[in-house]
């Protein structure tokens, strides 16, 4: 190594970022799956739902225990939702969930209490406290909490979650308290509010257990017109229930396909680094090629050789691991700021478990980087070194096999980044059909309308003009479920008074002078999918909520995107023109002129300390294009973690280039010497030897841009708007490729060329 400092730092470079980013990966994967196997009893507890919720009806588990015998245990979840808790004269935000006490019994693991225990929660009255929320607001056991007009008892404190699917609340309140309308009024309403964690005996079939659920929830849930609300029933283990798309928001989810990603792309870095060790362990094999041959005189068997180049990969890659291990700590923090679920972020950990995976790791990378120079090595016979034939047979097969394979991870990295910045930018700027620029939108949690904020709001000298609305485009509000006749659909529907309406100034298809209050207007898929004409679009739909939708459509506007993330499928979109005093919900929308970062912070400030004053608390709040932008942060993430792995996987490809290119350089000193000698030029040698790396590269990119664009079709499949005309992407991305390898091994060849052929000779 000490001889061959370039090649050494070039393999320590590569494997110490490479290892780093394995670590960091590793680390992901490890403890995202861990969470699919919290509970030792996984495989046989099951939640039920429809196909997009994760939950049923507060009677639903009475109901499963009573009609299907094979369910050994079943639990309610329900109702984790925010409100304001009054302690003492303080008034705080909380996030509360409620429970049944039998829920800790089915998942002991979860019920470490720091005061009080499970009995506890056998007082409706009484609530569990988290740890960290009673420390921070000095709350004791049998203090009194006033939460949504009632008075509960602290009756215990409970650590955090740790690595579980289930998040941490503030508050965990007894799902049987009076105040749990879904318990006493209407049980058998409110689809998606309790979840139900059924445990099922040991052996039992799951069909036979979807089959009897499904045929309970059918009869047990009422008929809204001529079909069911409840038309296929959901049913998801516990250990898929994490990576489920439908996962909401009760629980902590895993992104999956960041997850595949995140995986697949650090697999190809840690290859890649990897070839490069062994590509320049295996070109350094004929400068190691007297000491082989000496060693060989001496009495060394192969097995000895073997296990010499071995040992001396194990040393290296240990070091590098090591090195590694301390640059995957200092980057976590960065590398969670990117992720998707914050909610389970990476940690670097040194526990038995972690240290066993690292000395696993340490051997079979340091292996694989050693056995194939090894076997090569040991092959060598002492009379071919002696006669020169040796390296006159070294024709670095294996080399060139190498540089191919890091092309094609080069080329294919570069394409899908630029094809990720091209969806992302596509999605950033497809058409709104709607006017979004300078609207701001916030909610109050109430069920009021707040009259006083309005007027507060409204004299601002930052809003132009304000308007109520019950939702808004980047924050549709309201999913309802209704039908015409034999028609069924699922719709988004938002309530805005006519200032919201005009604001927001929806591209109008067709206007059919419809009353201007108590009207409604269709997205163009709604109107479709409910079979209206221009001749006949009189409507009548019952609902679920109990409130029939009735009248005459206002007319047709193009569907704005309400599926702000712009991947998955976009929906049916309905608009009701009320009165102001008759929007349910006080959602203001205002249109703002100035300065957006000083609008916010005043209309901030003044929500603010109203919903201090009424107890309440705001959200949805800030620009509807920051809502947009948001929501697609996800894609946005995975494009930069996918271009910071661009960049080492071709920095590691470069480096290899060079380290290659110097070696084969002084290879071929002789050869340069004797053509120079005959008439060669410096112009001449340097294309000869750049020609032989380009074609290898060449090779790359053939063999990479259909991978590439495999890749970026089933990536784009996903989006709604999606990227079109992309293929000039493939063929810039060839060119960075082919003009990064040509600059890489261009110095060193040049060198080579230039180099005065009496010096090259006199050394031979």
């Amino acid at each position: 190594m000490s001889r061959n400092k370039l090649y050494t730092a070039i393999e320590a470079v590569g494997l110490v970022v490479s290892l780093a980013f394995v670590i960091i990966i590793g680390s992901y994967v490890w403890q995202q799956y861990s969470i699919t196997r919290e509970s030792p009893d996984r495989e046989n507890i099951y939640i039920f739902g429809t196909p997009n919720t994760t939950g049923l009806t507060y009677a639903f588990p009475d109901e499963l225990l009573a009609r299907v015998p094979e369910v050994e245990a079943a639990v309610r979840y329900c109702q984790c939702y925010t409100t304001v808790a009054q302690m003492g004269d303080d008034y705080v935000k909380v996030n509360a969930v409620a429970v049944e006490k039998d829920f800790f019994m089915m998942f002991p693991h979860l019920g470490r209490f720091v005061e009080g225990g499970l009995e506890d929660l056998d007082v409706p009255t009484n609530v569990i406290v988290n740890e960290m929320f009673a420390r921070k607001h000095d709350l004791k056991s049998g203090q009194t909490i006033r939460i949504d007009g009632e008075d509960y008892i602290i009756a215990g404190i409970i650590k955090e979650f740790e690595s579980t699917i289930f998040k941490n609340n503030d508050l965990i309140v007894n799902v049987r308290h009076p105040a749990n309308r879904f318990a006493t009024k209407s049980p058998y309403d409110g689809y998606g509010t309790t979840i139900t964690f059924a445990k099922i005996a040991k052996g039992t079939d799951p069909q036979v257990i979807y089959d009897k659920v499904n045929k309970v929830c059918k009869e047990i849930y009422p008929i809204y017109g001529h079909v069911g609300f409840f038309e296929r029933l959901e049913m998801i283990r516990f250990d898929q229930l994490f990576f489920n798309e439908h996962n909401g928001l009760e629980f902590n989810h895993g992104d999956l396909k960041t997850l595949k990603l995140l995986a697949l792309v650090g697999l190809l870095l840690l290859l890649s680094a990897v070839f490069n060790y062994i590509n320049l362990s295996f070109a350094l094999t004929g400068k190691r090629a007297k000491e082989m041959a000496t060693r060989r005189l001496l009495g060394a068997q192969k097995g000895e050789i073997v296990w010499k180049y071995v040992a001396e990969s194990l040393v290296f890659t240990t070091v590098c691991f090591g090195l590694g291990l301390l640059l995957a700590y200092l980057l976590t923090p960065s590398v969670n700021a990117l992720l998707n679920n914050p909610d389970v972020p990476i940690r670097v950990r040194m526990s038995p478990t972690y240290i066993l995976a690292y000395l696993t790791g340490i051997l079979v990378v340091g292996v694989l980087n050693g056995i194939i120079p090894a076997l090569f090595a040991s092959r060598v016979q002492p009379i071919d070194v002696v006669k020169g034939t040796f390296r006159r047979n070294t024709k670095m097969v294996f080399n060139k096999v190498f540089i191919v394979v890091q092309g094609i991870f080069a080329v294919s990295l570069i394409a899908m980044s630029f094809v990720m910045e091209a969806q992302y930018n596509t999605s950033l700027h497809r058409p709104m059909y709607c006017n979004t620029q300078d609207k701001y939108y916030v909610i109050v949690s109430d069920r009021q309308s707040q009259p006083e904020l309005f007027d507060k709001l409204e004299k601002l000298p930052c809003v132009k003009r304000i308007g109520r609305s019950v939702g808004a485009p980047g924050f549709v509000w309201g999913m309802q479920y209704g039908w015409m006749g034999e028609r069924n659909f699922t719709y988004w529907h938002l309530q805005m008074d006519t200032t919201a309406f005009q604001m927001l100034g929806f591209e109008v298809l067709k206007d059919y002078k419809a009353p201007l209050y108590n009207s409604m207007w269709f997205g163009e898929r709604a109107f479709a999918a409910l079979g209206f004409s221009d001749d006949d679009h009189v409507f009548n739909i019952p609902t679920t909520s109990g409130k029939d939708e009735s009248g005459q459509a206002a007319g047709v506007i193009r569907d704005f995107p309400a599926n702000c993330s712009n991947m998955g499928e976009e929906t049916n979109i309905v608009i009701s023109i009320l009165k102001e005093e008759e929007v349910p919900l006080p959602g203001y929308l205002m249109e703002i002129v100035g300065d957006h970062s000083e609008a916010a912070k005043v209309i901030t400030k003044v929500v603010g300390d109203w919903c201090d004053e009424q107890q309440m608390f705001y959200y949805a709040n800030g620009f509807i294009d920051d809502f947009y932008r948001d929501a697609l942060k996800p894609a946005k993430n995975n494009m930069r973690l996918l271009e910071i792995f661009m960049l080492l996987a071709v920095l590691i490809s470069l480096l290899g280039l060079i380290a290659m290119s110097t070696y084969y350089a002084g290879e071929d000193a002789k050869g340069i010497a004797v053509r120079k000698v005959f008439g060669g030029t410096v112009k001449s040698e340097t294309w000869r030897t750049v020609r032989e790396y380009m074609l290898l590269v060449a090779v790359a990119c053939v063999i990479g841009v259909p991978i590439a664009v495999w890749a970026a079709q089933r990536y784009l499949e996903g989006f709604i708007v999606r990227l079109e005309h992309y293929g000039w992407i493939f063929f810039v991305a060839v060119l960075i490729s082919l003009a990064m390898a040509f600059l890489s091994v261009l110095w060193q060849t040049l060198r080579a060329a230039r180099m005065n052929p009496a010096e090259a000779l006199k050394k031979e």
